[in-house]
């Protein structure tokens, strides 16, 4: 009888460390299944360029982005392009690799998969593309684009009306579209007395540099060439003519 006591407990002892190390793994488990966050800002994100030789730089945007500006010896890959995974594999796993599209969204996407196919020291450039050229980083851009605006065109442009509103923004950036209604809301109106310029960033580096924009979409109105209100977000009617009449 004591026999079969003994054996009881010490099976239960075996259940109890048994059940023991299962909870433990299990916090692991779920930690290398969540997704990481490798977002830096731009200055550690030159930073850490600048220390290779021959940096890994990808282009999580489209061709056409791509065409229009990006940053020297980035080599353009667009997830939503069928087969784009492949591309990776030219890629150096014990080097740091560095990555950025219009915001972080594309870019991500790549980094994940970098992550599982155990690449260590990955870089996601927040919140975007914008950070890097209004903090004066270096980008290599298209000699012809349609949306180019002169730096001092548009400073003249500035001073062209008593109110003034620019939209710092760019084609690929979902909540930069959702302005467009409210500054066709905003030209509709005569009574406004607001013009409207739109500044595409891919096409204008020198603009977004000299003015330091850092996230997309922002707006800022300008009252006889001075700025009086800034906005980095989606705005509505009502707050931009409210700015305008204080």
């Amino acid at each position: 009888m004591k026999k079969q006591i003994t054996l009881i407990l010490i099976l239960l002892v075996i259940t109890v460390f048994d059940g023991k190390g299962q909870n433990q793994s299990s916090p692991i488990e779920k930690e290398n299944r969540e997704q990481k966050d490798f977002r830096v800002k731009a200055a550690l994100f030159h930073e850490k360029i600048s220390q290779q030789d021959k940096p890994q730089i990808l282009d999580a945007r489209s061709a056409e982005e791509y065409e229009q500006a990006h940053l020297p010896q980035a080599r353009q890959i667009d997830p939503a392009v069928k087969g784009y995974e492949q591309q990776l594999g030219r890629l150096i796993k014990s080097q740091p690799v560095f990555i950025y599209s219009i915001q972080t969204g594309r870019s991500t996407k790549i980094a994940n998969l970098l992550a599982e196919r155990g690449f260590r020291k990955i870089y996601v450039l927040a919140p975007g593309i914008s950070a890097w050229i209004g903090a004066g980083y270096p980008v290599e851009v298209a000699t012809v684009n349609k949306n180019r605006i002169l730096l001092a065109d548009f400073k003249t442009a500035l001073k062209s009306q008593e109110y003034v509103l620019v939209d710092f923004g760019s084609n690929y950036c979902p909540p930069c579209k959702k302005v467009i209604p409210v500054l066709d809301s905003i030209n509709s109106k005569a009574e406004n007395n607001i013009k409207t310029i739109l500044v595409e960033i891919d096409a204008n580096p020198e603009i977004i540099k000299d003015f330091k924009i850092t996230s997309i979409p922002t707006l800022i109105l300008y009252k006889n060439g001075e700025p009086i209100w800034k906005k980095t977000g989606i705005p509505s009617v009502a707050e931009i003519v409210a700015a305008s009449v204080k």
